[in-house]
């Protein structure tokens, strides 16, 4: 599932709503995640670190002006880089910026059992789906079993070293032309 993110910092997002509406609000719920990513692919684009720190935040709410995060316990390493001497400051005006609006950085910790995945949580289950998709795949080909069976090997483990191959053979994902 391809997710496109705009990384132009000068660009106000869709008003953000809430994270976590009643019941019926399926769609503002799923908005406010897109907007989230978007904002974390800008801070990733002046800010690595803080950005991949940011991801393992659950987002609580997004609102005008304030965005609420909670990190589980084990991810206090990256708590602490977000809010960090210089992490607050870089994370709040970087967002402040793609948001369109100063915006506030608020931690709610006790929230973390009962928040929506991270974004890095959501990247990891849809990377470890896909390796398991490849490995279904690969270990299920006519050819691969054929080899096998003539061979009389067996396949031990099969590593994915990418997560999409554009314009591989009977793939109809078409490689982008350079430039």
């Amino acid at each position: 599932m391809a997710r496109e993110a705009s990384t132009t910092p000068s660009a106000p997002a869709p008003a953000p709503s809430p994270a976590g509406e009643p019941a019926g609000s399926a769609g503002a719920a799923g908005a406010a995640e897109a907007t989230w990513r978007a904002a974390v692919e800008a801070v990733r684009a002046a800010s690595p670190r803080h950005a991949a720190s940011l991801a393992q935040g659950r987002l609580v709410a997004l609102q005008p002006g304030q965005v609420v995060l909670a990190y589980r316990p084990e991810a206090s390493f990256h708590r602490s880089t977000v809010t960090g001497q210089s992490g607050r400051a870089v994370v709040e005006r970087i967002l402040g910026e793609h948001l369109g609006r100063p915006t506030r950085l608020v931690l709610d910790d006790a929230a973390a059992a009962t928040a929506p995945k991270s974004l890095a949580e959501q990247d990891a289950e849809a990377r470890a789906a896909h390796e398991r998709s490849t490995d279904r795949t690969v270990r299920g080909h006519p050819a691969i079993q054929a080899a096998l069976r003539i061979l009389g090997g067996e396949l031990e483990h099969i590593q994915v070293l990418e997560r999409e191959r554009t314009g591989a053979p009977g793939s109809d994902v078409v490689d982008e032309p350079p430039g």
